[in-house]
């Protein structure tokens, strides 16, 4: 009975955070995947695919064509809201089943623009440089066809660059240390374990916030704070599809799409990780 309540209790909450998308997901004018149109992207093939309903599916897609039509040669490789993050949410969105689809014909563009990093070594960021090996890992994960290059060219690259970045630093960043691992192995297989690898442990449910600070956001949530605002925040990171996210998951118990807001992205900036 009890598990029954509540899961009216997400239900009832979800459709009100679908509406809110629904209407609203058109003003967001940035396509990335913590802030922007590909974090809705993932929110509405997930709960198409909870609802079994026809019509989300058609809406997340047209979603996707829409983030897609929006990237243009000036789009930033960042991954929190740029090329690499879209990249590693579609081929996530692949990977997981909710799209049938070549990801080397899809992201041919993507790895271009990605991997041809070492004519802007001097302007990359610690944060740009793990978002690209973020994103090679998740392509090597796909078995895509340029996983060798990945390996050859690609890893070593990245992890001299951060040897470079951070020789004043008195940790490494799980990123690299995942990918030294990779090169020193030359086992891209053990990349079945990415997500894994890369997911918040369960113990920290739900994903690094304090379970207080989760009931007080149902709270706010129940209370239409949100709907008294003139602006709301609509994206993964601490915004509507994030909490719609978390609901979720909440009740199907798979959060595997956690591992793509790795540890290393939200360090930096000592950012929260999407509810």
């Amino acid at each position: 009975m009890l598990i029954e309540k509540n899961k009216k209790h997400i239900n009832f909450n979800l459709q009100r955070i679908s509406n809110i998308l629904l209407i609203n997901g058109g003003f967001l004018d940035i396509p990335g995947l913590y802030s922007g149109e590909m974090g809705l992207v993932l929110f509405f093939f997930y709960y198409a695919d909870y609802t079994e309903d026809e019509a989300y599916w058609d809406y997340a897609f047209e979603l996707l064509e829409r983030v897609q039509d929006r990237i243009h040669k000036e789009t930033s490789i960042d991954y929190k809201n740029g090329l690499a993050g879209i990249g590693s949410a579609i081929e996530f969105l692949v990977q997981e089943g909710f799209i049938e689809a070549d990801t080397d014909e899809i992201l041919e563009d993507f790895d271009e623009r990605i991997f041809s990093f070492e004519n802007m070594t001097h302007l990359l960021t610690i944060d740009e440089l793990l978002g690209i090996g973020y994103y090679a890992l998740r392509r090597m994960a796909g078995h895509s066809v340029r996983t060798d290059m990945i390996l050859k060219k690609v890893l070593p690259k990245l992890v001299s660059l951060s040897n470079e970045m951070c020789r004043n630093l008195d940790f490494e960043y799980r990123t690299i240390l995942f990918i030294k691992d990779i090169i020193e192995t030359e086992n891209p297989d053990m990349l079945s374990d990415m997500s894994i690898s890369f997911r918040p442990c369960r113990n920290c449910y739900p994903y690094g916030l304090e379970i207080n600070i989760y009931n007080r956001y149902l709270e706010q949530f129940s209370k239409n704070v949100y709907f008294e605002k003139n602006t709301l925040n609509l994206g993964l990171q601490n915004g509507l599809a994030g909490f719609g996210m978390a609901l979720i998951t909440e009740y199907e118990g798979d959060n595997s799409w956690i591992s793509l807001f790795p540890k290393d992205l939200n360090y930096i900036k000592n950012e929260s990780l999407p509810l």
